[in-house]
């Protein structure tokens, strides 16, 4: 008991469907996934039923106890407890897909209580009925229940069947007047012996059907080809499907601007108040949602999809020769796939990597891999300075997305190189093994993954992002206004005011030039770089509002060509290049390196994700800047 409640501990293997019944029950919105970077923390919540409170606790996925859970037999050891609660009940959650898998589960656990002298009521909820039936899998749960001795309880969590079933089920397990029923004299079942008693396969096309899915899935090199198609596709999408919202998700949110500076106006503030809150913070605001959003909604949504058809396991399957060479594992490969829609997302995919070592190096260099904030660079340089025929046209579409593609791949391929690199220096150590479940194929829910998409991922990553923008578009606001008036002193006055002068913004990006003309680039790029730390989708608005020397934020429908201000002021396809491979191999976002903190412990690793990520990029453009200098020498 506590607090007055039932504790009930909800325990299971990994995608038996635990989290399900846990917000069946509860009505909680609870998502775990080995993918995203699930931190193994238990859930909790409460429910009720027949005027009693019952608080239900959600474990992390386990496929057998370990050997700590029990006493050793040649001295008296306290075994380790299992839950961070005594539970009043045991709800143990197995798949009727998997039941074999389930019942061993299920008998350690048993067996644990009944080496406790608590007799501790035990329930089997065997999920997924409906899936087993559709793959022709007839379960006999009366024969099942007459063995085990303890209530067996079949539903389908995803389509709230039987949950009432279950809450009776628990309901009479927690009576004090029961606890004789669970005397556990048969702890001696077979798993296997039990399953194929009581399991009756009527058809096994499903069976044939999965082993040839995964045959081609896995396969060594087709199977590669599969995952670079699918990737291909979803990035295709991605940037297919984002275009029109962003553009209307920025026209409303210019309206809601024009409103609010209205409003602004209308109550006498102060103009630099109004300039820095509404010009600076809100719009850099505007613009990370406009540019975040529906791509991320789009990409995560996609990605999301793939996980619940059960292709990212086997994705990870694949690769995991290839990443072993680099001495890392496949997790590394699903943690940069998601990296492509949000670096600090494919950070926290790293939790997935049981390897610390293996985890750490992943963590260091996931956020190597472009992700939907530094798209809008790519999408605007590439056509301009890269594609020789018209971008709306076939061969200047396939130009860029080679191009594009070319960029990706080395990105990829430094990661890999530095993680092979980092495991032979800094991350010694014995690979481990990488030991992955394959799971069922099932068909996915469309509405529950756009969904959980956007609730779990989409927004959290977008809140983030506006998080970090809006007091960099103040500060930004700030340093471009903000001039310098003292001939004698230090003085500052505000260009709202008719006051004219070098900014401190132009003052910065001076400083700034001479080593990023060693760099191929100038100092207002450099600059536009380093102030779009916060948040990635902040750079090309800032390169572009610098050169304008404007007193706010571009919109993204502004008049003016790009590429005619881009040429003005000195560029050509040399600057373009290194501001592409910089763009590519640079510091992560604020953002992701709060992340990199946070899953290496410390903000030291986080300093080290900044190095090992930007000196790849001052190589390479010092490189590039050397290299047409010399060549345009001869």
């Amino acid at each position: 008991m506590e607090n007055g409640c039932s504790v009930i501990a909800l325990t299971g293997s990994p995608k038996a469907g635990k989290s399900t019944i846990f917000n069946g029950l509860t009505g909680k919105c609870r998502y775990t996934g080995g993918w995203w970077g699930d931190d193994g923390t238990p859930g909790r919540g409460t429910y009720r039923y027949c005027d009693t409170t019952y608080l239900l606790m959600d474990l992390p996925g386990i496929y057998s106890l370990p050997r700590e859970a029990f006493p050793a037999p040649y001295r008296k050891q306290t075994p380790v407890p299992l839950f961070p609660v005594r539970p009043d009940v045991i709800a143990v959650v197995a798949d009727a897909t998997r039941l074999e898998m389930g019942l061993h589960l299920l008998k350690q656990v048993v067996k644990r209580a009944a080496q406790e002298e608590t007799n501790t009521p035990i329930v089997l909820c065997v999920n997924f009925c409906d899936e087993a039936l559709r793959q022709g899998i007839l379960i006999d749960f009366n024969l099942l229940e007459d063995v085990l001795q303890i209530p067996v309880i079949p539903c389908c969590a995803r389509k709230q069947r039987h949950l009432d079933d279950i809450k009776a089920a628990i309901h009479y397990a927690a009576k004090p007047s029961n606890s004789q029923m669970f005397s556990y004299d048969c702890l001696d079942f077979s798993p296997k012996n039990l399953t194929r008693e009581c399991i009756t396969v009527i058809s096994a096309a499903s069976g044939a059907r999965r082993v040839i899915a995964d045959h081609l899935l896995t396969s060594p090199v087709l199977g590669k080809v599969i995952l670079l198609l699918a990737l291909a596709a979803v990035l295709r999408l991605t940037m297919a499907a984002a275009g029109l919202p962003s553009r209307i998700l920025w026209d409303a949110l210019a309206r809601l601007e024009n409103r609010l500076d209205m409003i602004m106006t209308y109550l006498g503030t102060a103009p630099w108040v109004t300039g820095s809150l509404i010009h600076g913070g809100f719009r850099a605001m505007s613009w990370a949602v406009a540019v975040m959003f529906p791509p991320l909604t789009v990409f995560f949504f996609c990605f999301t999809l793939l996980e619940d058809l059960g292709f990212l396991p086997r994705a990870a399957c694949v690769m995991d020769p290839v990443l072993e060479k680099c001495s890392s594992c496949g997790g590394h490969c699903l943690s940069m796939a998601l990296g492509l829609g949000c670096n600090a997302a494919g950070v926290a995919c790293c939790r997935a990597i049981r390897s610390p070592r293996e985890r750490m190096a992943a963590v260091l260099t996931s956020s190597m891999v472009p992700c939907c904030g530094r798209l809008p660079i790519f999408i605007a340089l590439i056509p301009l300075f890269f594609a020789s025929a018209p971008v709306d046209s076939v061969a200047g579409s396939l130009a860029c997305a080679l191009f594009f593609a070319i960029l990706l791949l080395s990105a990829v391929y430094m990661a890999l190189g530095i993680s092979w690199l980092l495991s032979r220096t800094a991350l010694k150590g014995l690979p481990s093994a990488f030991v992955l479940e394959m799971p069922p194929y099932r068909k996915p829910r469309i509405t529950a993954s756009a969904l959980r998409s956007l609730l779990n991922r989409t927004l959290v990553m977008v809140a983030r992002a506006v998080k970090a923008s809006v007091p960099a578009g103040i500060l930004i606001w700030f340093l471009a206004n903000a001039i310098y008036t003292g001939s004698d002193g230090f003085a500052l006055a505000f260009a709202s005011q008719g006051v004219n002068g070098p900014s401190l913004l132009s003052f910065f990006t001076g400083v700034l030039d001479p080593a990023a003309r060693l760099l191929g680039m100038d100092g207002i790029i450099l600059a536009a770089f380093i102030l779009g730390f916060p948040a990635s989708e902040l750079v090309l608005p800032l390169l572009i509002m610098i050169y304008m020397q404007g007193d706010s934020l571009v919109s993204m429908t502004s008049g003016l060509p790009l590429h005619q201000l881009l040429t003005s002021n000195g560029w050509t396809w040399t600057t373009a290049m290194c501001t592409l491979v910089f763009a590519l191999f640079h510091w992560p976002c604020l953002t992701t390196c709060k992340a990199i903190a946070r899953e290496a412990r410390g903000w030291k690793w986080a300093a080290a994700a900044v190095c090992i990520s930007t000196l790849p990029g001052i190589a390479l453009c010092m490189g590039i800047s050397f290299l047409t200098r010399l060549l345009a020498g001869f």
